[in-house]
């Protein structure tokens, strides 16, 4: 009886072993099909201008706006201070534009949704919540004709906001781990494309935004009302 038990206990041992190793080796076939799915390549064409090439002029322009006004114009001002800081935030701007890591995505010629998802996080913290969030959406002078264009920086602010995270949610639904099918891989594919255009467009509306700031900026401190 006692011998019958310990071969009994071999066999279940046996049989564990083998569901173990089972379990492994079809985790490891599932991550291997999903890691082929991740990369998927979007090819954006050996000419293909980076968003932030396309954007310099503008983001020059930013900053010549920005450079216009002079402090020693504006000693006995009452907005003097208030006009200091918005110079200071367009500068803080033009430099997360210049700085920020989400350029060496936006150079690349081959992009993967991974891609995408690390260019969606490091333009959102740089550009979106750094320079949109906290130095345009809060630049306030009541009283003045900012009071004019400060609903659409307010409107347009938390559209980039919401629109992000849209994109987002969207890579993030579809990095389940799968067999992967044709559709499938066509679904990866648009996704990277999709969201890489999404990425690109709310850099570029980004980047308008605080053009027309600027451009208010400029006018009001050469005179304007």
């Amino acid at each position: 009886m006692k011998k019958f038990l310990i071969e009994y206990v071999k066999v279940i041992g046996y049989v564990v072993t083998g569901l173990v190793f089972s379990i492994a080796i079809f985790v490891l076939l599932v991550n291997f099909y999903h890691y082929k799915d991740v990369n998927e390549v979007y090819y954006r064409g050996d000419n293909a201008v980076s968003a932030y090439e396309k954007n310099k002029g503008n983001l020059e322009e930013i900053k010549a706006n920005s450079n216009s006004f002079d402090a020693n114009k504006f000693k006995n001002n009452p907005n003097s201070f208030r006009l200091m800081s918005i110079k200071s935030n367009l500068d803080m701007c033009i430099s997360k534009f210049e700085e920020t890591d989400a350029n060496k995505y936006f150079a690349k010629k081959n992009i993967t949704i991974k891609d995408d998802y690390e260019l969606l996080s490091k333009y959102q913290a740089d550009i979106v919540n750094d320079c949109i969030v906290m130095d345009i959406y809060s630049i306030s002078l009541p009283g003045t004709s900012y009071d004019s264009i400060k609903p659409f920086v307010d409107q347009n602010s938390r559209m980039l906001v919401n629109d992000l995270d849209f994109v987002k949610r969207s890579i993030q639904n579809n990095s389940s781990y799968q067999f992967s099918t044709n559709y499938d891989k066509t679904n990866i594919f648009d996704l990277t494309r999709d969201s890489y255009t999404k990425i690109v467009s709310s850099y570029d509306s980004s980047v308008n935004l605080v053009l027309e700031v600027s451009r208010w900026f400029k006018s009001y401190v050469n005179g304007g009302v």
